[in-house]
């Protein structure tokens, strides 16, 4: 057992200039990460007060901290001095998106006796036999130690809600990134998994929840003051464009900070005594000259500054079209004339997908605001900011709709205030100075292809706009940048198919409708019965659930590779009837190997999840279990299409076609083999709790 000691890092002799390149291809073991230089020479600053930093597989890894919070783990480089288009690049695999610390609320005799018991899988003697030979004795001792520091009389640390930070800060730890220079924060958001967070001026925006467990892609490119945020995924991942892509997320144009060190830290990994360790893939920080003019990917743009009296619409250009009323430049931002409301709009190509201004307020504040989906002067979406409440609006043929209106937030007088949308992935959110209005996101469709995007002001008034940028939902990764591709494989042939029409009876002796062999029961005790018309389905009902673990395979000729289908409806119509789902798919190697895949779907809890079970060398361990929420995706009643693929190493699960978890077997055991696919099937798991019957269809196994 390791003491955790304060690592001291010396100051480069002379700071660190763009560009740098960070792939992390020398292996490190733990605690021999911050301090030393990699292997472009360039230090890698931070801290590692748990010695727990590490490096392999061309990845580096943060462990779980025994002693969660900020100032104690994560990796920093600079310092730099602010420049525009100078932009921090990320590529990771957060541990969990949902991870949280506090107490563990299980008395720790019956959570060590869990973990004794394990899945109910194996003989409890046997396990213990499989860890005092195998290697994962090490772990054990720290997962204990964890827990000891985490009972209820024993946990100091308070509610730890935000486990992640990326981003442009003032030191090499910052103490609350919440709270200091340019970056994203995770911040868990339980049954919905992760919600995305910017820093914008003195908060924290929200820019959407149902963040899965997925490598991420984030950017955050510097400007003259603030910063603008990106970030991107495997193609189909919620909230985010499809790597090489990239989604606009915010814009913070108040932090003023001019020091600062590119960082990633984390705060707390793992939820109530789980963990799963955090992958960085690569880091790039690079000046990019596509993003250091004063809007950068905006495609439709203008500072809205000029001499007084000279009017929007005859002074810019013809791209600018005024719809209502008359708008004047002043050396301060667009202002109104008239006595009625005004309008003016740009139309680019395309849809915007992030829209920001900044409106200036004097004593007499008045009213101003964004216009967006614009398609004609009486078709479109206003956001209205007063002094008095902030209004959300849809013109329908003319006739103005309220959707919503936020009192508790409002124009101040004699202040700057920030004013932006982000509309994307079939939501759109409203901000007014980082907050979120209305406390909701919304999915009205009306209008979304519409692409004017513009300024309204109320009649006359001391309100002024500038500084109005409107970019696309998704633009291009800069070419300088160098970050790989996310994993993501799909099978090109069909091995094995059963679409379970013919005979009914017992899955197990079953020939598949496709493919050689015979569907065996490999593990369990458990029953999958065959209706003959197109059903399989779990032998379990409510009162007599399925008893713990079952596997059904059949056998697989590609040992490196194997994509597995099939379409699961969970039993029951809605909560409150204690009908449980634990279905799924498993790939199998023999009874010390392999990984099952599951849902996770009962009355415990707000929401739903996709579990993985990873057996390894003779020995589950059950707290290394690794899941992603994915909120009503799994409902009761209703049937979900589960699609894995695994490469021995590699895996992802998609659901609908969404991916929602992207991990390897090598970031829980960097030691252990790849897992050699020999059989591929169905799986019906313990998850504290059993399955109440559960029907499949269509398994598929492609190669």
């Amino acid at each position: 057992m390791t003491a955790p000691i304060k690592i001291k890092v010396p100051a480069p002799d002379e700071p660190p200039q763009a560009p740098i390149l960070d792939s992390f291809s020398d292996e490190r073991r733990a605690g021999t990460v911050v301090g030393r230089p990699g292997p472009n020479g360039v230090v890698r600053l931070g801290c590692d007060v748990e010695r727990c930093i590490a490096i392999d597989h061309g990845a580096l890894r943060f462990q779980p901290l025994v002693t969660p919070g900020w100032g104690r783990q994560g990796v920093a480089y600079g310092p730099f001095q602010r420049a525009r288009g100078l932009t921090l690049a990320v590529s990771i695999t957060n541990g969990h998106n949902t991870s949280q610390g506090s107490s563990i609320q299980e008395h720790l005799l019956r959570r060590i006796h869990r973990w004794v018991v394990g899945p109910n899988a194996d003989p409890w003697p046997a396990r213990l036999v499989a860890l005092a030979l195998g290697p994962r004795r090490k772990g054990t001792l720290r997962r204990f130690r964890w827990w000891l520091r985490s009972t209820r009389k024993s946990y100091k640390a308070g509610n730890l809600n935000e486990n992640l930070a990326i981003g442009w800060f003032t030191s090499t730890a910052p103490r609350d990134p919440c709270a200091d220079g340019c970056g994203f924060v995770i911040h868990a958001a339980e049954g919905e998994n992760g919600e995305l967070w910017t820093r914008l001026g003195d908060r924290c925006l929200s820019a959407f929840r149902r963040l899965k467990n997925l490598q991420i892609y984030y950017l955050v490119a510097l400007r003259e003051r603030g910063a603008i945020y990106y970030a991107a995924a495997t193609d189909g991942a919620h909230g985010l464009a499809g790597f090489p892509m990239m989604r606009p997320i915010a814009v913070d144009p108040f932090n003023s900070d001019e020091t600062l060190y590119a960082g990633i830290h984390q705060c707390v990994l793992g939820q109530i005594g789980f963990r799963v360790d955090t992958r960085v893939h690569g880091v790039q920080i690079e000046q990019l000259p596509e993003l250091a003019s004063r809007f950068g990917t905006a495609h439709a743009s203008d500072p809205l500054v000029g001499g007084a009296g000279s009017a929007v619409h005859s002074s810019l250009d013809a791209a600018w079209r005024v719809l209502r009323g008359q708008i004047d430049r002043t050396s301060t931002g667009a202002g109104s004339s008239g006595r009625d409301d005004t309008l003016a709009i740009l139309t680019p190509a395309t849809p915007s997908g992030l829209v920001h201004c900044l409106i200036e307020t004097a004593g007499n504040a008045g009213a101003a605001g964004i216009a967006w989906r614009v398609r004609d002067n009486l078709n479109l979406w206003l956001l209205k900011a007063s002094t008095e409440n902030c209004s959300l609006v849809r013109v329908e043929n003319g006739e103005e709709i309220v959707v919503a209106i936020d009192t508790q937030r409002q124009l101040k007088p004699n202040a700057t205030h920030s004013l932006q949308i982000l509309d994307g992935h079939g939501q759109f959110g409203c901000y007014l100075s980082g907050e979120r209005l209305f406390d909701a996101w919304f999915d009205d469709p009306f209008l979304a292809e519409a692409t004017g995007a513009g300024i309204w002001l109320a009649g006359p008034g001391e309100s002024r706009i500038r500084d109005f940028e409107a970019h696309p939902r998704e633009v291009p990764m800069p070419v300088a940048l160098r970050l790989a591709a996310p994993w993501q494989r799909a099978g090109e042939r069909v091995e094995l198919l059963d679409d379970f029409v013919g005979s009914a009876g017992e899955l197990a002796g079953r020939s598949p409708t496709h493919g050689t062999g015979r569907w065996e029961k490999t593990f369990g005790s458990g029953s999958i019965d065959v209706d003959g018309r197109g059903t399989a389905r779990v032998r379990a009902t409510r009162e007599h659930p399925h008893p713990n673990r079952t596997f059904h395979t059949l056998p697989w000729r590609r040992p490196d590779f194997a994509e597995l289908e099939t379409t699961i409806t969970p039993p029951g119509t809605g909560r409150g009837q204690q009908q449980c789902c634990r279905a799924g798919l498993v790939f199998w190697q023999d009874t010390g190997n392999y990984l099952s895949v599951s849902t996770w779907l009962d009355d415990a809890y707000n929401g739903a999840s996709i579990s993985v079970f990873p057996k390894r060398l003779g020995f589950e361990e059950l707290y290394d279990a690794v899941w992603t929420n994915v909120g009503d995706q799994v409902p009761w009643g209703k049937p979900f299409r589960l699609r894995v693929a695994l490469d021995s190493d590699r895996f992802v699960v998609l659901i609908d076609n969404e991916p929602v978890m992207q991990r390897a077997l090598t970031d829980l055991y960097p030691d252990d083999p790849p897992l050699r696919i020999a059989r591929v099937g169905l799986a019906v798991n313990w998850e504290w709790g059993n399955d109440t019957g559960s029907t499949l269809k269509n398994f598929t196994a492609r190669a």
